[in-house]
Order: structure tokens, then C-alpha cells, then sequence
């Protein structure tokens, strides 16, 4: 019996559709598989871990070992191991001895985060993140500002960031309708070029990196970013939180927001590469205000006080404290706006060059003991 072409083809076109059919039934049943496996493990993810001390938040000194008492819940489930992570440090606990000491003398102050894991039949389980304060170890040092000469100021200048480069003063001021991008011949007060900023716009400190001079704004998110001999706007930043103040250390951008957090950024893309809090031994300095960086330390306004304090941007500890009562011009102690603001520094001179907001006078002075 002979059997039509079309038949024989049409009965292998059947063939091959039942046989997708049943490989797609398949990979189908094997991604259901999948998934029901990855819901298991999910669902083994359990609460087996606990510290019972010390507790979150609590303060200790860098360099203190501390005693991290690690504890397990009970569970239908047996701990094979526990990771526990300080920065790049990891070490492996089993259950018979969970005892651990945190050997913090390599951290930063501020805030630190101990990470522990748990582990069962090889698969993470549950983790416990720890986070505590660290203040500093070593005693400021203790100066106070003594006036060397006394220069000419506007005052109706709001001054939030001061630069000193080849004898000329840049100031930027704030204020809404009321900043501006200066530059001073500071022997004279004389305003050589002035640059305003829209009113929306709150200007805050301001650094010269290479030929460009950057400003900040205070609650706009915004900053810009200027050709330095003509002032001509070459672009505009972008970041997430106030801007306050600003200096460099060469490499990159050191900016504050008027919290004990201190942000460096890239000073081409303007991302945030890291970030530190700044401590004394006795805890954090709040509300850091202008910047200059200066032989390795950064110096730092800490407004609606009277003080300076210099910290190493590489640990966030307060190395010096600089009492600046004596400078203070009469009429202005104790006034809530116009507070001591500006530091510059001419370091082919070894000079320092403070002011506060609508002061009359820049001071140069030296930090004695």
C-alpha cells in the first residue's frame, strides 16, 4: 500500500509538535523545580542568632577590645559554623565557642558595623549586624588664635568660604539674593571681580582645584564650577546632601554638611568616593562649617562656636582644638549669625588668614600652644 507525501509529512509535523510540546512541558516542570527549591531555601532563612552585649549605639574608644557575647536562639536547625566580618577582617567561630573580642585599633572613629553570620549544611542562614560609636583616642592638643596684623572686611559680607592664592583673597558669601563669588585685594578690602548667584541660590564654601574654582549651595543640592582667572561658569555639580563647606587635598574634594560627617569626592565627576565622622575623645563634633586643608590636617569652622578644630581626614580624629574667643571683634561674641567663618592659609608664607560673617576685619593670625 502506498502512502501520500502529504500524509507522511503531515504525520511528522504531529510527531515533532508533540515532542516540543513534552520538552516545553518539561523545561517548564524543571523552572517550577527551581523555583520551589530557591523558595526552599529562602524559607530555611531563620532567626538563630543574638548579642546580648554590648548594645547597639553604645560609645567605646579606639583601640578597646571588647567582649562580643554572641548567642544562638533555639531552632529546628544545627549552626555547622559563624562567620563574624570587621572591614576586611573575617573570622570563623564554631558553636561550641562562640566567644569573640573585637581588636578595634585599626578602625576609624565614628560609627562601625560588626557583621556575623550564621551557617547550616554550608548555606547563610542569618546575620546580625552590631553598630557602634568609637570617639577618639588621643587628647586635642589645645591652642589659641593670637592677631598678627588686621586687614580691612565687608561687612555686609555673609563669608562662608575663604582662599588665599598669589596675593589674593577669593570669598564666596551666602544669603539668598545676597551671594557672591569674589575676588579681594585683602591689604585694601578692595573687590577686584564679583560674581553673583541666583537668588534661589544659597552660596556656601568655596576651593580652588588647579584653574577652577568650585562653590557650593547650601540646600539646593547644587554646585558650580568656574574658569578661576574670569569666573566664567564651566559647569555645574551635582550631590545628596547640604553643602557647606569645601577644600582640597589635591587629589580630591573634602566637603562637610554641617554634620560630624565629612565627604570626599571626585574632584572630575564630583561622586562621593568615601566618607568619615569626625571625633574628639570625648565624642562627635557637630555642625563642621568651612574647610582648608593645611599640611595634611583639615581645619574646620564649627559654627556658632568660637573654636577651630583640626582633624586627619585619613581617621576623622580631632588632633587640635583652637580657641579663637580673643579674635572675636567687640559687639559680635554671642551673636547667633555673624560667627566666626572663613580660614585660609598662604603656605609659601606660613600664614593664617581667619573672618566670620559680615565681619569688619580678616585677621592674620598665628595658632600658639
Amino acid at each position: 500500500m502506498k502512502i501520500a507525501k502529504s500524509t507522511i509529512s503531515s504525520f511528522f509535523l504531529l510527531t515533532l509538535f508533540f515532542f516540543q510540546l513534552s520538552c516545553s512541558n518539561q523545561k517548564k516542570e524543571d523552572v517550577k523545580q527551581n523555583d520551589n527549591k530557591k523558595t526552599e531555601n529562602v524559607s530555611k532563612r531563620v532567626s538563630v542568632l543574638k548579642i546580648d552585649s554590648p548594645k547597639a549605639g553604645e560609645m567605646f574608644i579606639i583601640g578597646d577590645n571588647i567582649e562580643i557575647n554572641i548567642g544562638l536562639k533555639e531552632a529546628d536547625v544545627e549552626i555547622d559554623s559563624l562567620i563574624v566580618v570587621s572591614g576586611h577582617l573575617k573570622t570563623i567561630l564554631y558553636n561550641h565557642n562562640l566567644q569573640y573580642v573585637w581588636d578595634t585599633k585599626e578602625l576609624n572613629v565614628g560609627s562601625n558595623q560588626l557583621k556575623v553570620f550564621a551557617y547550616s549544611g554550608g548555606n547563610k542562614i542569618d546575620s546580625y549586624y552590631l553598630k557602634l560609636r568609637f570617639k577618639s583616642d588621643i587628647k586635642p592638643e589645645l591652642f589659641e588664635c593670637k592677631i598678627i596684623k588686621t586687614y580691612p572686611h565687608d561687612k555686609k559680607a555673609y563669608t562662608q568660604g575663604l582662599i588665599y592664592e598669589n596675593g589674593i583673597m577669593y570669598e564666596g558669601t551666602g544669603q539668598f539674593g545676597e551671594s557672591v563669588l569674589r575676588k579681594v585685594n585683602f591689604e585694601s578690602g578692595e573687590i577686584i571681580a564679583e560674581l553673583s548667584l541666583e537668588s534661589k541660590y544659597f552660596g556656601e564654601g568655596i576651593t580652588i582645584f588647579k584653574d577652577k574654582i568650585i562653590q557650593l549651595t547650601w540646600r539646593s543640592q547644587t554646585g558650580f564650577v568656574y574658569d578661576k582667572k574670569s569666573f566664567k561658569l564651566i559647569s555645574t555639580l551635582k550631590y545628596g546632601t547640604e553643602g557647606w563647606g569645601i577644600t582640597t587635598d589635591g587629589k580630591r574634594l573634602i566637603m562637610s554638611d554641617g554634620t560630624k560627617t565629612i565627604h570626599f569626592l571626585d574632584p572630575v565627576y564630583f561622586n562621593e568616593t568615601s566618607k568619615i565622622e569626625v571625633y574628639d575623645n570625648e565624642g562627635p563634633i557637630h555642625n563642621l562649617n568651612g574647610l582648608e586643608y593645611i599640611d595634611g590636617l583639615v581645619y574646620a569652622n564649627v559654627y556658632q562656636t568660637e573654636e577651630i578644630i583640626a582633624f586627619d581626614p585619613n581617621t576623622g580624629k580631632v588632633l587640635k582644638r583652637i580657641d579663637c574667643r580673643k579674635v572675636i571683634p567687640n559687639g559680635y561674641r554671642g551673636e547667633h549669625d555673624n560667627v566666626l567663618n572663613g580660614i585660609a592659609y598662604d603656605k609659601d608664607n606660613d600664614r593664617y588668614f581667619i573672618t566670620g560673617k559680615r565681619w569688619p576685619n580678616l585677621f592674620e593670625v598665628k595658632f600658639v600652644k
